[in-house]
């Protein structure tokens, strides 16, 4: 008799791993799972990227100045609920003093009754907030520094006319028209009225207070560009931004010797709010994505933050431009089911995205509803300011890197994409998460079969946690609500099961 020896088939598993080592790229959200790689990451907010880490992100404490120009280190905030029922909108103005022999700083302010206010950026007087003027009885559309008759003043215009505040002196003066933007070029003045949009209006008066309408001229266009939205002085040109167009204006030697030429023709609207100044580019959004244009030509970019750009209407956006990053303010829909900071009632914009204009890396603050946007520079201060809606409309905020609301912390959240870990069809098991987190996270493995969460300390060790996850294709999620993160080299063990 002859016996043959019995050998149990067994599946045979090879153990693999991944390094998250893709922390320091940012997102590429428009890309689809079947073509990512296993690292990428799909969804990023509240946090940002540094040294191939994911660290602490965007935040918002109340706006503060110092109290001398002697120590500009020590400063103090302002109540402004105590005054002020509604911040509707935030300027900085400017003036010389000659007792102090400096410029003199401040922001403006508007109410809900149109009353507008003022607080110092250097405070000697402990945060008083002070009322410069009750004159307007409807909502600036437009504000301004300028310089009247060689004295500083700050301009409001509406549909009364033009509110002129000066250190000592105020005045209305109705016969101005009401102006959605305006710029100063070669001794010429350049507006747009809030009642003909279509018309571009110009003067060699500069002196708005004396404001005759003799002494202006126009220029009316009827093409397929779209309105006039807004004007910017840049690269010694003045440019005009449409709803749907960018139109070049050249200046010469006289009054009437101008030349027009129409650079740029957009196929989507061209959100007014989006427009800013930064550096040597201008950027823009319109319904197709974010842009920048040199002075000649317009170039798309973040293409892989199309997801939150397109088809979106953000009208009521806000932008500024402060030491190398575009800041904006919008209303984008994330594709999941969370409800992150003002999400969980009512907003208009919920976003905050921070743009670095050269190597367009960005960061995304998710949860914050922004009215406007202000960038201050000066000798003194050199912060980025906002307003809000809703829950912090008595409030104006600076910007900072604390990850908070207002001492509250938002979650933060960094996703991948889902992924067969380059082992197309065939099982995983996911058996080991290592980690090195200094405070309190939780990573989230989902998968085709399960989903499961595991909960990290914070340490300044790495961790290990034997885990069981199986599947196909996985989606790594790594996310915490405590108020700072470090996060760096995450690493996933599985086995292949064939």
């Amino acid at each position: 008799m002859i016996f043959y020896k019995n050998v149990k088939k067994h599946k045979k598993t090879s153990e693999k791993s991944l390094m998250f080592s893709v922390f320091a790229n940012g997102l590429v959200s428009n890309k689809d799972d079947l073509i990512s790689k296993p690292n990428e990451c799909k969804m990023m907010y509240n946090l940002t990227c540094k040294d191939g880490a994911l660290k602490t992100g965007l935040g918002f404490k109340d706006f503060e100045v110092p109290a001398t120009y002697d120590n500009l280190e020590e400063c103090h905030s302002y109540n402004f609920a105590e005054k002020i029922d509604e911040i509707k909108g935030i300027w900085l103005d400017r003036w010389f003093n000659t007792t102090l022999e400096r410029f003199v700083f401040q922001i403006l302010m508007v109410d809900s009754e149109n009353v507008v206010w003022g607080v110092p950026l250097v405070d000697s007087f402990n945060g008083f907030v002070w009322q410069k003027s009750s004159k307007l009885q409807s909502e600036p559309l437009y504000g301004c520094a300028y310089r009247v008759e060689n004295e500083d003043s700050a301009l409001f215009f509406s549909k009364e006319g033009m509110l002129y505040l000066a250190a000592h002196a105020e005045g209305l003066y109705t016969d101005v028209p009401a102006l959605i933007s305006c710029v100063v070029h070669y001794d010429n003045f350049f507006g747009i009225t809030n009642t003909n949009r279509n018309t571009l209006i110009y003067t060699t008066n500069l002196n708005l207070k004396n404001w005759s309408d003799e002494e202006s001229s126009a220029i009316e266009f009827l093409d397929n560009r779209g309105s006039f939205t807004k004007l910017v002085a840049f690269n010694d040109y003045v440019y005009l931004f449409r709803e749907n167009g960018i139109t070049k204006i050249s200046i010469y030697t006289s009054k009437n010797d101008f030349s027009f030429t129409h650079l740029y023709t957009s196929t989507s609207k061209i959100y007014e709010n989006s427009v800013c100044v930064c550096g040597e580019k201008v950027f823009f959004v319109t319904r197709d994505g974010l842009y920048t244009f040199n002075g000649n030509s317009v170039d798309k970019v973040l293409d892989d933050y199309d997801i939150y750009f397109k088809n979106l209407e953000n009208k009521n956006c806000a932008s500024a431009c402060l030491n190398g990053k575009y800041y904006l303010a919008t209303n984008c829909f994330f594709e999941d089911d969370k409800q992150v900071g003002c999400e969980n009632s009512e907003f208009v914009n919920n976003v905050l995205f921070a743009v670095d204009i050269n190597d367009f890396s960005v960061d995304v603050f998710r949860g914050v509803d922004i009215r406007k946007l202000l960038s201050i520079d000066n000798p003194y201060t050199n912060k980025l300011c906002a307003c809000f809606y809703n829950a912090n409309k008595q409030r104006i905020g600076q910007l900072t890197m604390d990850g908070k609301l207002f001492g509250n912390s938002n979650v933060k959240l960094w996703k991948s994409f889902f992924t067969d870990l380059n082992f197309k069809s065939k099982r995983k098991k996911i058996k080991e998460i290592i980690i090195n987190t200094h405070y309190e996270c939780e990573v989230e493995i989902k998968s085709d079969e399960e989903t499961k969460a595991y909960k990290f300390s914070g340490n300044m060790k790495e961790q290990r946690a034997s885990v069981c996850v199986y599947g196909k294709n996985f989606q790594f999620i790594f996310k915490t609500n405590a108020e700072k993160c470090e996060i760096s080299k995450p690493m996933i063990v599985f086995d292949v099961v064939s």
